[in-house]
């Protein structure tokens, strides 16, 4: 039964060194422009929340604290909007 397990084929040189394969695709279909000419199943925007990495772990007064205006506004929870394009079984984020 083991031997049927199918095992990834890696590709050496003779010198040891890996070989990269080349990319099959076109990268320029994956604009977005060329995915809203594809008939996309959605597409808009939509807000992302990005928390800073030390911020969870603070108490909550201090957290209150940097969500204050007078605070830079990298140090507190920001919503930034992204374009989502979906498109058969993929979501596309620009």
């Amino acid at each position: 039964m083991s031997s049927e397990i199918r095992r990834r084929n890696n590709v050496n040189t003779s010198s040891g060194e890996h070989i990269v394969p080349m990319a099959t695709y076109d990268e320029t279909h994956l604009s977005a422009p060329a995915l809203l000419a594809a008939s996309p199943i959605h597409a808009g925007f939509a807000m992302k929340l990005h928390v800073p990495v030390f911020y969870s772990f603070l108490p909550s007064p201090v957290q209150w604290v940097l969500s204050m205006s007078w605070c830079p506004t990298g140090w507190s929870p920001q919503w930034k909007r992204r374009y989502l394009i979906a498109l058969g079984g993929y979501l596309y984020r620009f």
